[in-house]
């Protein structure tokens, strides 16, 4: 596809085929507006604290993780706490009401902001090409639109304002105004520090993708959401999205991004590794994780069981 044909337009809508349960219909119709939704409760903030404290136990022991030379991608094969996470009934309420009745996890990512840290700069995704001009997501049913890709950001630990919290652009979703595939000046050198750099992308400033270098967003849209631990937020990559500062002097805010599509969407289309961050990282082990519905398709590799053999899906504790 084209870029212009990965336009968003402001006739992204949320899928045909999507069922929307009556109580969360509000909360569906303002993600349609605005491009995010939240806070949604997920867990009691005494459970949050529990899970993240077994999480950053089991992150020190990277013998079963997908990747060797990450610990901070697709954790959810290899710590058990992540693996159960993903498929959240509740994120997967939201899930099927925006995407339709199949989805598939593609990703996840581990977002320590630590003592210190600056805020993450102003930002807009579509298709993952940012890193290395290689796009990771391909719909095969469907043109372009707003809610091809759905994150699901859950804080562990209290986020606020001057506790590195999520801040959104409402309803940015609509405008196109970061060009991921533009070509930028920046190294992507291996001297990267995410607790003090500059920037919150590896080794370059996401406002050399903007389509006008003089673009800000009006105050009046400008959303910073502040969220309890065990609570999450929805929504759209295409939202431009950012975070504040961690002006604390000795709390780490910790949170999780899953991410998800429609099984129609090709993950990863002809690569057998995926560079990101200054890293490379090998496939071959890697698949799709299916969290709602029948997987219809034969392009994506879809895996069952995580790196324990346990198989994927929530479970009563």
């Amino acid at each position: 596809m084209t870029i212009d044909q990965q336009r968003p337009t402001p006739a992204a809508q949320i899928a045909d085929n999507a069922v929307v349960p009556e109580d969360i219909r509000a909360d569906i119709e303002q993600f349609g507006i605005d491009g995010f939704t939240g806070p949604i409760k997920l867990y009691e903030p005494e459970e949050a604290e529990a899970l993240i404290r077994e999480i950053r136990i089991n992150n020190q022991d990277s013998s079963r993780a997908l990747y060797k030379n990450s610990v901070n991608y697709d954790r959810h094969f290899d710590i058990p706490e992540l693996s159960r996470h993903v498929t959240h009934p509740t994120i997967v309420k939201y899930l099927t009401a925006i995407l339709g009745p199949d989805v598939l996890n593609w990703r996840t990512e581990w977002f320590p902001k630590f003592p210190g840290a600056k805020a993450t700069e102003w930002h807009q995704v579509r298709d993952y090409s940012y890193a290395n001009g290689k796009p990771q997501l391909l719909p095969t049913e469907s043109e372009w639109n707003a809610y091809i890709d759905i994150t699901v950001w859950t804080t562990f630990t209290p986020a606020t304002r001057d506790r590195a919290c999520m801040k959104f652009v409402r309803g940015s979703q609509r405008d196109w105004i970061f060009d991921e595939h533009k070509a930028t000046d920046a190294g992507r050198g291996t001297d990267y520090d995410v607790a003090h750099a500059s920037t919150g992308f590896f080794g370059y400033d996401f406002a050399d993708f903007k389509i006008d270098p003089n673009w800000e967003p009006r105050p009046e849209d400008v959303v910073e959401l502040e969220m309890k631990p065990g609570e999450a937020v929805i929504f759209t990559a295409s939202c431009v999205h950012g975070s504040t500062p961690n002006l604390t002097a000795r709390e780490t805010r910790f949170a999780i991004a899953s991410r998800y599509v429609p099984t129609h969407v090709r993950v990863y289309p002809d690569q057998d590794s995926f560079s990101a961050h200054g890293a490379t990282f090998d496939l071959s082990e890697y698949g799709s994780v299916l969290v709602a519905g029948e997987n219809r398709y034969e392009h994506n590799r879809i895996r069952t069981h995580n790196n324990h053999g346990v198989p994927f899906g929530w479970t009563e504790s």
